[in-house]
């Protein structure tokens, strides 16, 4: 599943790197996907807790360690 938009947050901590979440999806057409790179924990948990609220789908959501970095793909309602 490829995104149609990527954006990476690395080195943001909030409220940055869900302004960005948000202006990326603002951006794009319904249906589409936006992929969201990033390394801030608290990030990760705000900008999911913000897809699930305004209803796009969360299509997965990666973590790995060592550097820390999660990789979220929503696909905008």
């Amino acid at each position: 599943m490829e995104a149609e938009e990527i954006i990476n947050v690395e080195g943001k901590s909030c409220p940055m790197p869900l302004f960005l979440t948000k202006k990326a999806l603002n951006k794009i057409e319904s249906n589409k996907i936006l992929q969201v790179i990033g390394d801030f924990l608290p990030a990760k948990e705000n900008i999911t807790e913000f897809l699930e609220n305004e209803g796009h789908q969360i299509l997965s959501v990666k973590e790995k360690s060592d550097p820390y970095q999660f990789i979220i793909l929503i696909k905008k309602a």
